[in-house]
């Protein structure tokens, strides 16, 4: 019950931020916050609700190439789920504009796991791989999609069960 008042707020929220026939302006900024609420853990039967706050920092000078199609863009993040876990992460991120409002994002960062309760990963230390998709809501650059997440310690230690977690995301 909790999660889905988590997710309905979620939806109302991207609703709430502006007009889907806007378009997202290319110009580079000095950062932007990314918002979401899903589901963390899903998959397994102990699933549990997720909020997760991630900024991504200035992309202009990461760019390999020029006109700005690819670049690197540095995170940080903090994940939490509603049995009190944390998850806080440094990493890297790749905008590819699939059209002119439709962008992918995947991205890969390392962390630490804080179990509070929740299921137990192994280790405090864990990757998250991520691929995020959204679409542009104005030219301010809000976005809304949906990101897909792993978290996992790679084999680190001897028990790896992973975390999969679906959620809606906003980018402001």
């Amino acid at each position: 019950m909790r999660a889905r008042m988590m997710v309905l707020m979620a939806l109302a929220g991207v609703l709430a931020a502006g007009s889907i026939r806007a378009q997202d302006s290319q110009r580079p900024r000095a950062g932007s916050f990314n918002l979401g609420v899903g589901s963390f853990n899903m998959g397994h039967s102990k699933s549990s609700a997720g909020v997760g706050l991630e900024y991504r920092l200035d992309s202009r000078a990461w760019t390999p190439r020029q006109g700005g199609r690819f670049s690197l863009i540095p995170v940080l993040g903090m994940t939490a789920s509603s049995k009190n876990a944390l998850f806080g992460y440094a990493g890297l991120r790749s905008d590819l504009n699939v059209t002119r409002n439709w962008r992918l994002t995947p991205g890969f960062a390392v962390g630490i796991y804080a179990r509070n309760g929740d299921i137990n990963l192994g280790g405090p230390m864990e990757f998250r791989s991520s691929l995020d998709i959204s679409r542009s809501l104005n030219r301010r650059g809000t976005r809304a999609g949906v990101t897909l997440y792993h978290i996992s310690n790679a084999r680190l230690y001897d028990r790896n069960p992973g975390v999969n977690a679906l959620a809606f995301v906003q980018t402001y």
